[in-house]
């Protein structure tokens, strides 16, 4: 093989390395800038706004006891024959599963508030094992719970045409220690 046609090959393999080389370069950047995308549009929704409703126990539950810890939140209403047992469930479930973690709260939220008295919800939260020390489920005026689900928790909930029947998120909320 002449000196020149080694020249050549030797260029042509040293830029397909140069090549490869930039383009993992270039590709790591990229997935590097996507990740952060995606942690920068999770990492901030809202800030829950001051609130005040009453837990299964009767007392008064609001933005400043949330703060602190880490709290799973849920939206059911104890009448419903949908989606809602199969949340508490999978909430109960959590719970059991984080017990042991003492920076773990768990609130559900009625959007029945005009039945879910603090009474029922006592008696739905013993149903699924809930310790009103880290599992409250709370309860208020109307306007307030769905005032705060809509815009504090940014979640949906609207009446429907049947009796007893509320539509609402079937998602849980996640707030962080502030």
């Amino acid at each position: 093989m002449g000196a020149n046609k080694r020249l050549v090959v030797g260029g042509i393999v040293f830029s397909v390395v140069l090549m490869l080389t930039v383009s993992v370069l270039l590709f790591r950047s990229e997935i590097a800038r996507i990740r952060e995308a995606k942690a920068t549009r999770a990492s901030i929704m809202g800030e829950i706004p001051d609130f005040s409703l009453v837990n299964q126990a009767g007392l008064k539950v609001g933005r400043s006891d949330l703060l602190g810890r880490v709290n799973l939140v849920s939206f059911v209403y104890t009448r419903c024959t949908g989606p809602c047992p199969t949340l508490s469930k999978q909430m109960a479930q959590l719970y059991s599963d984080w017990v042991t973690l003492p920076d773990i709260q768990f609130v559900t939220i009625t959007v029945d508030p005009v039945f879910d008295q603090p009474a029922v919800l006592a008696e739905y939260a013993q149903r699924y094992g809930a310790d009103p020390e880290r599992w409250h489920f709370l309860t208020g005026e109307r306007e307030r719970v769905y005032d705060l689900v809509r815009n504090g928790f940014r979640a949906s909930i609207e009446d429907s045409d049947s009796p007893h029947e509320i539509l609402h998120s079937q998602r849980f909320a996640l707030v962080d220690l502030k």
